[in-house]
């Protein structure tokens, strides 16, 4: 199965502005594509949930990142943003309840969910803390 053509790519309009953070959002898409990678070629149930769980975990480093400057620059969207977060980990959560092992039914909603979740959030909601963020000097 070729997937090549799903993949994901980084670009500039993606940016928020901030090294730090466009690296992990780029981080994120190297992981969906490397588990497009592993559906491509059949890999097991195992290097899916590896690779899975590398991603859950990264995303969870990431939101903490955001959620950092968020306090230490009193972002006046920061609650709507955290909700956000939230609003991404609770369907996370149900998608693992629904596919108890790491199948490839269970990839497949992953990537498309992913895809969607963030390409909106960095086009969208990422895009509202870049001028708080700039005017603190983070770049």
């Amino acid at each position: 199965m070729d997937l090549n053509n799903k993949k994901l790519e980084w670009n500039e309009k993606y940016s928020v502005g901030v090294k730090e953070l466009d690296d992990q959002h780029k981080h994120m898409f190297d992981t969906i594509n490397e588990l497009l990678d592993a559906i491509s070629n059949n890999n097991t149930e195992e290097h899916l949930g590896h690779i899975i769980e590398t991603l859950v975990k990264y995303k969870v480093f990431h939101f903490a990142t955001e959620e950092k400057y968020f306090e230490e620059f009193h972002y006046e969207e920061a609650e709507e943003h955290v909700s956000k977060h939230k609003e991404f980990n609770e369907k996370l959560t149900k998608m693992k309840e629904k596919y108890p092992t790491f199948s490839v039914d269970f990839a497949f909603e992953l990537i498309d969910f992913l895809e969607d979740w963030l390409i909106d959030h960095l086009m969208v909601t990422d895009q509202k803390y870049k001028k708080c963020f700039h005017d603190h000097g983070l770049k």
